[in-house]
């Protein structure tokens, strides 16, 4: 730690063992991420709503320190998923710490206003660790941002998709074999925030919604499953310059896309289903620090495979809400 360095915001984040009540029955051991705010914005450190998943937010140009604590029974570090910063700074495996050692990150977030994250990335472990549960969103805030008009607070909305597959008891089944290190290891329950058969409530008005692909080797071809388009505005550098309109996208592991959803013209109780499209090809893609991540349509270990069609989450409009602001057609400058 330096003492010439004077954080704007300063935090303490913690991986420990824990649980979480993913599925009916026995609660499923996980590892996970709590944190606290020691200095600046309260806000700074937060979980999505009915979630264990945390939220780290700043603003562009403000001077971070974090201190990082491994309460887990392996070594580990933290990687700054998109951010700009030193090397020393952003979670190489060459600093992981063991069990009960600290680590102090001092940076100042030099990213324009977006979505990032941040995981566990010691060598030959990443993998394993995200699968148990080491996911976090880091959202940057700037005036650019805030004068695009976009919806904020509980409009304000974010999904984090990954598959898991469960054994009888609940308990997270990961296997690292050779061929799973080759191929990609997929899971056969979706899940997002946490919950497998999610259902989003929300008001008839309009969201801007943050998806991050947590999947260790799963992508995902996005889709309403009604067919009509999907109006982004974001990727993993920030907003775009305007807005775009597609029939799907495509999610790579890690990946992350903003999107504008308006429901302010749909009746109460109406629901829209978010599907992954079927798709198919023998491309190798890289998985989450597995080695080489399965390509489309192929299938590694007997999960479900990548391209195959299923059901994401589902949406349900289930209370009035006030008439959304026309979206801007134009909200950032690319330089």
């Amino acid at each position: 730690m330096s003492a010439a360095f004077n954080p704007d915001v300063e935090l303490e984040l913690t991986a420990a063992a824990g649980s979480g009540q993913l599925l009916p029955g026995a609660p499923t051991r996980l590892w996970q991420f709590t944190g606290k705010v020691l200095k600046g914005d309260p806000n700074a450190f937060a979980t999505l709503p009915g979630s264990s998943f945390p939220v780290i937010r700043v603003r562009n140009q403000q001077r971070v320190r974090i201190f990082f604590k491994n309460e887990l029974p392996a070594e580990s570090i933290v990687h700054w998923h998109g951010l700009h910063m030193v090397q020393k700074m952003d979670g190489h495996p060459m600093y992981a710490i063991a069990p009960g050692q600290r680590f102090v990150y001092e940076f100042v977030v030099d990213n324009s206003a977006g979505t990032y994250w941040f995981h566990p990335h010691p060598h030959g472990r990443t993998g394993v660790q995200v699968y148990r549960g080491l996911t976090g969103l880091f959202i940057v805030d700037d005036e650019e941002d805030e004068l695009a008009g976009l919806p904020g607070g509980e409009f304000d909305r974010a999904w984090v998709l990954q598959d898991r597959r469960f054994d009888a008891g609940n308990q997270l089944v990961y296997s690292g074999n050779p061929m799973n290190m080759m191929m990609g290891f997929t899971g056969d329950r979706i899940l997002v925030n946490g919950h497998p058969d999610h259902v989003e409530r929300v008001a008839a008005t309009a969201y801007r919604v943050r998806l991050l692909n947590g999947s260790n080797s799963r992508f995902y071809k996005l889709a309403w499953g009604d067919g009509r388009p999907l109006t982004v505005i974001g990727a993993d550098g920030g907003l775009l310059e305007r807005p775009v309109n597609k029939p799907y996208v495509m999610l790579a592991p890690a990946e992350r896309v903003e999107l504008w959803l308006d429901f302010s013209s749909e009746k109460l109780g109406t629901e829209r289903v978010l599907r992954s499209l079927s798709f198919s090809g023998g491309t190798m893609g890289m998985g989450m620090g597995m080695g080489m991540g399965m390509g489309p349509g192929m299938r590694g270990n007997g999960g479900l495979a990548n391209g195959a069609e299923f059901d994401v989450l589902k949406v349900r409009v289930d209370r009035a809400g006030t008439k959304a602001r026309p979206l801007p057609t134009r909200r950032s400058s690319i330089s």
